[in-house]
């Protein structure tokens, strides 16, 4: 098998596992968890936390919290204004969701 050949069933093989929503080898995005958005003032204070979890054929583990009001009483937050979902995905083992709250 010829380098080009090569080169190019390796670049096949990447576009075919990495994609927008379920790459096989990677996956990242972000979706907003609030539908409504028209009147949603925006600033700059954030807070965050995640979710961990790792998946072995049957066995799965997840650790962290994402109770969206815990985590707003941690940062500080007295406001919510909106919030985001980011999920990370890493050859479907390793899933990390992290959800973003934006308040005063």
């Amino acid at each position: 098998m010829g380098t080009f050949a090569r080169i190019t069933a390796v670049l096949a093989l990447i576009l075919i596992g990495a994609g927008c929503t379920a790459g096989i080898l990677y996956t990242h995005t972000v979706q907003p968890l609030t539908i409504n958005q028209r009147e949603t003032p925006i600033t700059g204070t954030e807070g965050q936390s995640e979710i961990k979890h790792i998946q072995l054929s049957y066995l799965g583990i997840m650790w962290g919290d994402t109770a969206l009001g815990d985590v707003a009483r941690e940062k500080g937050l007295k406001e919510l204004y909106y919030a985001d979902l980011e999920y990370l995905s890493v050859l479907t083992i390793w899933r990390q969701y992290t959800v973003h709250l934006y308040g005063k």
